[in-house]
């Protein structure tokens, strides 16, 4: 894969595997289709470095024997995330990387906007037309999740503590830019918010998906080249094939 790939966010959905092992396997496929090398010589590291345990963020290890044919820059970043009968995973080099999918039933349960909404969003979701409310929560929601895992903090941290606003529609109409994601207030985030990167995809129906990723970028409406990040979703076919370009969702026209 060329340096021009290496702001690239893959987003990769498949059908959820039987175990927890074979999406992990998964995830180590994807992350072998982009270094372009054997997926036999990707681990995945899961400890928490906070406690210790076995549930912290996926870290990608590559023996340097197998690390050295590639040409792109160290580390890869990943994330995965689950839902119903989908399984995601995000990849970049561009930085810190969260993926969070989830069911449009599950954000509509009763009492969901009470433990995940502060105030504003409530107040902003009294607004959005019925039959158009379970995918704005479900968006609101999966920014927060993928925030808070790109940053590793997980819901060790209150997602109400997060402000979640959804943009206007992008001109070009496509529907993952319906309403982009944008993290508006976060007061213990520790970092420019704005250097916090958000995008939609489409996971499949009735599921909402969006991915964050952490750059040392601060967005402004004016996004120069080389700082442009994209969003290649992809399929499980596609990662039995070798990289290539393929038509790509610019994070430029989606975050704000």
């Amino acid at each position: 894969m060329n340096a021009e790939r290496t702001r690239d966010v893959f987003v990769v959905v498949a059908p959820r595997g039987a175990t927890d092992a074979a999406d992990r396997g998964f995830l180590a496929a994807a992350a072998a289709w982009v270094l372009g090398v054997d997926p036999r010589h990707v681990s995945i590291d899961r400890t928490c470095d906070r406690c210790g345990g076995s549930h912290g963020r996926p870290v990608l290890n590559v023996p340097p024997s197998a690390k050295g044919r590639t040409l792109h820059p160290w580390p890869l970043h990943a994330s995965l995330s689950r839902a119903a009968d989908a399984v995601a995973v995000a990849l970049t080099f561009a930085g810190p990387v969260g993926v969070d999918i989830e069911s449009l039933a599950a954000v509509s349960r009763a009492d969901f906007d009470r433990v995940a909404f502060g105030a504003a969003e409530q107040g902003a979701l009294h607004f959005v037309p019925p039959a158009d409310a379970a995918a704005a929560r479900a968006a609101l929601w999966t920014a927060k999740e993928a925030i808070l895992k790109c940053t590793g903090d997980g819901l060790r941290v209150d997602p109400r503590d997060l402000t979640v606003t959804l943009t206007a529609a992008a001109p070009t109409g496509a529907a993952t830019d319906a309403a982009a994601p944008h993290l508006a207030a976060w007061p213990g985030a520790g970092f420019p918010l704005d250097t916090m990167r958000l995008a939609r995809f489409d996971p499949g129906p009735g599921l909402a998906g969006t991915v964050a990723v952490h750059t040392d970028t601060v967005h402004t409406d004016t996004v120069h080249t080389g700082a442009q990040l994209t969003v290649l979703q992809l399929t499980a076919t596609d990662i039995r094939r070798r990289p290539g370009h393929r038509p790509a969702q610019s994070l430029g026209s989606t975050v704000r």
